[in-house]
């Protein structure tokens, strides 16, 4: 009992801390449409994928995706039905003594390897390896550190930090292309 209560006032704490920290965007993976009404009776809401920020490469847009896929199945593919919370393959490794905790790290850091490919700057760099040190150290602690590793996800902030710097990138991109074109027709 003094466990689950335990539970529910970290997961409160830590949910807020991390919707704090993980953006204005709600949900990295998905856009909610608006909800159109048939008759007055309101429907379902329906998801879409989130857009890929423009003036990125193709090179850039499959890596994105790539991890995009790979932080969702590791921190928020499945559902808790009692609490509603979103969990995913990496919490579940988690769940093993010290061995899960290190599978934990090594998936994160796959995570991070595919980044890694974008040319990422070294802020962004140090802000993705802290997150996954974190992630570590969080998971070594028994029981509540497993929820609180579940809670910060990790791969899930370093998709943040991914598209933060891509978004950077691809608007760097979109500017280049815009002098070359004003260059191209103003000397004419």
């Amino acid at each position: 009992m003094a466990s689950a209560a335990v539970n529910l006032v970290a997961k409160k704490l830590l949910k807020e801390e991390a919707q704090k920290r993980l953006s204005s965007k709600q949900d990295p993976y998905f856009t909610t449409l608006p909800p159109k009404r048939k008759g007055g009776k309101p429907i379902k809401v329906k998801r879409a994928d989130t857009d890929v920020p423009p003036g990125l490469t193709p090179a850039d847009i499959a890596i994105l995706l790539k991890v995009r896929r790979r932080a969702y199945r590791l921190d928020n593919m499945m559902t808790l039905p009692i609490l509603h919370t979103k969990y995913g393959l990496s919490a579940l490794v988690g769940l093993l003594p010290v061995v899960g905790d290190f599978a934990d790290v090594l998936l994160g850091l796959t995570v991070y390897n595919t980044c890694r490919k974008a040319g990422l700057d070294k802020a962004t760099t140090s802000k993705m390896l802290f997150n996954i040190g974190l992630d570590g150290v969080l998971g070594l602690v028994p029981l509540l550190g497993d929820v609180a590793d579940t809670l910060f996800r990790c791969n899930t902030r370093n998709l943040v930090e991914l598209e933060r710097f891509l978004t950077k990138k691809g608007l760097a991109n979109l500017d280049k292309l815009r002098v070359v074109e004003d260059d191209g027709h103003g000397g004419a």
